[in-house]
């Protein structure tokens, strides 16, 4: 004699099961456009943790495409907008680090860096007054800034103006004294003012102080 299955206690189960997994799908889906629907704060949180991460990795690519990410929505964010302009500066990607970093000193003109990066890349161009403008202002925000007396001298020197280039030279390295390059300029400076005897005094400093750090 035929066993008779009542299928109906399985019929039932399948059904249940079928529901439950469709709730578990409909879970999953609204936790993922949760996780899509970050706040603002988050999201720039994220893309500015991401852009320092492929910035230290040397992706640079990756770490500008972070970075715009924030600008979409907050144009006028001093931070990552600073951080965009030194990595076009480390580029040679000259017009946007000046458009960038520009916009960094009107948004905020108390950055002695972003002057001091504008105005290199400002010689860079060879636009030596722009330059001489945007290094002063980062001097005056940082009286103690020996790069920037250096960039001067470079620009007085492009101008044959050798009196203020050894006037910035030598305010380099009074507060850089290990300054090799700063030597090294003065010794051309003079040199190119016929006083060999300082020449060869500002070489052969800038020669023991690079054996000292050899």
């Amino acid at each position: 004699m035929a066993v008779k299955v009542d299928t109906s206690e399985i019929q039932f189960f399948f059904k249940a099961a079928a529901i439950h997994a469709k709730r578990l799908v409909n879970k999953s889906i609204d936790s993922y456009n949760s996780l899509l629907q970050i706040d603002a704060e988050s999201a720039k949180e994220i893309h500015n943790e991401l852009g320092d991460s492929l910035e230290a990795k040397g992706n640079y690519d990756g770490a500008i495409k972070a970075y715009k990410k924030i600008l979409l929505a907050d144009p006028n964010n001093v931070a990552t907008l600073f951080k965009l302009g030194k990595i076009y500066v480390r580029l040679g990607q000259n017009a946007d680090a000046i458009e960038t970093l520009k916009k960094v000193t009107i948004l905020d003109s108390t950055i002695p860096e972003a002057y001091y990066l504008l105005g290199s890349v400002y010689f860079s161009d060879d636009a030596n007054n722009e330059a001489w403008e945007a290094l002063n202002n980062a001097i005056t925000l940082n009286p103690g800034y020996a790069d920037a007396y250096y960039k001067l001298g470079l620009i007085a020197d492009a101008r044959h103006d050798h009196d203020n280039a050894i006037k910035a030279y030598l305010k380099t390295i009074d507060l850089k004294p290990d300054f090799i390059k700063a030597y090294q300029s003065l010794g051309f400076v003079y040199e190119a003012k016929g006083n060999r005897d300082e020449a060869v005094k500002y070489f052969k400093k800038s020669l023991e102080i690079e054996q000292k750090k050899s």
